[in-house]
This record gives C-alpha cells, sequence and structure tokens, in this order.
C-alpha cells in the first residue's frame, strides 16, 4: 500500500550492533478512513522502503528498511478536523521470546556459532556468522534473554551483532571497520550541521587484563596495545575469567576498541542519503585535525512533508584493531 498521499512524517533510525532499529510514521486522517478499516493493527507486518527518485543524482536510490511489526497505534484529533494517526514498530525477526524469557543453560565444546544458531534458531531467525572461529570450552547463559546473551558475548569477544531482515548477523569490528570507506569532502556533500569532538577523557593506550585459567585456576595477565596509541598513557585494567590467553587478547582488545572508538566522535545531518546505514565507513575530510575514518552508530532516515527526505548520522572512530 502506498501511504505517500496521507504521510506527515516518517523516521527509521538504523542502529549498530546490539541496539535494536526504530519505524515509526505518522498519518493525517481527515476522512478518518486510518482510524477504521485501514487501521493497523498490533501485531500487523509492515515491509518499508525509502525510494528516492532522481534526487541526489538522476535515477532512483532504494533503501530496504525491513519489515517491522506494528507495536503502538495513536490517534490524535483536533477541533478542526486534522486527525493523525501515528504508528510504532519493532523488527519482525525480534520475537518477544528472545528479548524476555530469561534461560539459564550451557554449552561445552563447541564453537561461538553452533551456540548463536541454538539461540537464534527457535526465534525463527537465519544465523550469518562472518567473524573468525571462536571456541568455548564452556560458555554459560545465566538467568539472561536469549537477546541479552549473545549481546554479552559478542561484546566480549569484540564482535558485532545486529538483528536485520530476519537473520541474525555476527561479525567483526575490526574487519568491518577497515572497509573500503565512502568518501566526504566537507566542499562537495550537501549538509545543513555537523559537529565533532576529540577527547581523551575515557580513552587508553593499553589494557591489561587479569584473568583466571578456566583450567588450572592460575591468575596471570595478559594485555594488549595497540601499534600507535592514544596519547594519554592511561592503562585500562580489567578482571575476567578467560579460557585461555588467545581469548584473553581478544577480550583485552574489546574492551581497548569499545573505550576508544570514543576518541573522535561527531555527527551531521543532511540531504537524504540512501547509503548511509549503521556500520558504514566513512572518511570525513575537510576539517583538519578532525578527519579520520569514522563509522556509523546511527543513522535516522526521515521523510516529511516540509522537510522532504533528510538523514542524520552519528559517528565514533573507526579503529585498525
Amino acid at each position: 500500500m502506498d501511504i505517500s498521499p496521507h504521510l506527515l512524517s516518517l523516521t527509521y533510525t538504523d542502529k549498530a550492533d546490539d541496539e535494536l532499529d526504530d519505524f515509526q510514521f505518522t498519518l493525517e486522517d481527515r476522512e478518518r478512513i486510518w482510524q477504521g478499516d485501514w487501521l493497523p493493527k498490533p501485531g500487523d507486518i509492515i515491509a518499508a522502503k525509502i525510494i528516492a527518485e532522481n534526487f541526489r543524482a538522476p535515477g532512483v536510490e532504494e533503501l530496504d528498511c525491513g519489515e517491522f511489526e506494528v507495536d503502538e497505534v495513536t490517534l490524535d484529533t483536533s477541533f478542526d478536523g486534522g486527525d493523525v494517526v501515528s504508528i510504532k514498530a519493532v523488527p519482525a525477526c525480534v520475537k518477544s521470546s528472545l528479548m524476555l524469557q530469561r534461560k539459564t543453560r550451557a554449552w561445552d565444546n563447541v564453537p561461538f556459532a553452533n551456540v548463536a544458531a541454538d539461540v537464534v534458531g527457535p526465534a525463527g531467525l537465519d544465523l550469518l556468522y562472518k567473524a573468525p572461529e571462536i571456541f568455548f570450552g564452556r560458555v554459560e547463559q545465566r538467568q539472561e534473554s536469549d537477546l541479552a546473551f549473545l549481546q554479552r558475548i559478542t561484546k566480549e569477544q569484540g564482535l558485532r551483532l545486529c538483528l536485520k531482515k530476519r537473520r541474525a548477523i555476527i561479525y567483526s569490528g575490526q574487519t568491518a571497520d577497515a572497509l573500503e570507506p565512502l568518501q566526504f569532502e566537507r566542499e562537495s556533500f550537501d549538509f545543513s550541521g555537523a559537529s565533532f569532538k576529540r577527547t581523551l577523557d575515557g580513552v587508553y593506550s593499553q589494557c591489561i587484563l587479569g584473568y583466571t585459567d578456566a583450567d588450572t585456576s592460575e591468575t596471570t595477565t595478559r594485555d594488549f596495545k595497540p601499534e600507535i596509541p592514544p596519547t594519554t598513557g592511561k592503562v585500562l585494567t580489567i578482571n575476567k575469567r578467560i579460557e585461555n590467553p588467545a581469548q584473553g587478547e581478544r577480550v583485552a582488545k574489546a574492551e581497548l576498541r569499545a573505550k576508544n572508538c570514543k576518541e573522535m566522535t561527531g555527527s551531521f545531518s543532511g540531504m537524504g542519503d540512501t547509503r548511509l546505514i549503521a556500520g558504514t565507513v566513512l572518511k570525513m575530510a575537510g576539517w583538519g585535525n578532525f578527519d579520520s575514518d569514522y563509522v556509523i552508530t546511527q543513522a535516522t532516515h526521515s521523510v516529511s512533508k516540509d522537510a522532504g527526505y533528510t538523514t542524520s548520522v552519528e559517528l565514533v572512530k573507526a579503529l585498525d584493531y
């Protein structure tokens, strides 16, 4: 169904890693058709696309937002007859069992890809595993929902998790950050505002991991330091139970990545751009010492009668480790 004749505004927020995408739109309803038979019901599925014709360049651009399940519908009425229906939706791939039901279970001597498949399969999701093989002697889900469990393990191992189009995708943050970036020159792209920040607050030059070996119960340390560390000189010290030195290095690197990507952050908004999706690497140039490769952590695509199609993004520094 084409909603464009009634559309007042639409917002699709594409989020990276463990946050869920968001989709919502408002419709004018002077004829009271949307609040009647046309009203989407909670649980209905919406397949959403943004199509831009002859917008940034001649031709057609398409942003497939995915499928969403209607979560909330609202009717606002005014005395002048300007009824407005608002619909909020969540990704259709996220089942309540994946988010709400807490479980306790364990896997022994198994690759992480097998664990992830066991978790997402019953929720009707296919697994796309695009990360290095990680083998666990034992991994435990401890009174956590399936989604919270996967989010915790992927973060600890320096991986990223996203749920898109009825698939659970697990991939390496380091590999993703190293993908060929889109070039964004200040003088040649249409933006309405931009902001960048550099800070050493909460940034570390090295991570030292104190861990207890799961087999021997001996306590030792593992450290990781980037080839070109930030100049802060501060050391991040953490303690975890780790199975082996290789896992210790992965965890130390992941902890440092999570902190140090905030060394440089940014945001900008402007003309709608279907290329700008969460996880995309941008090479920002033209801002002097703020020039760098950044990763999109969140991209918000908005369509409205007043402003047309616009996109705003939030950025963190892309890292090579």
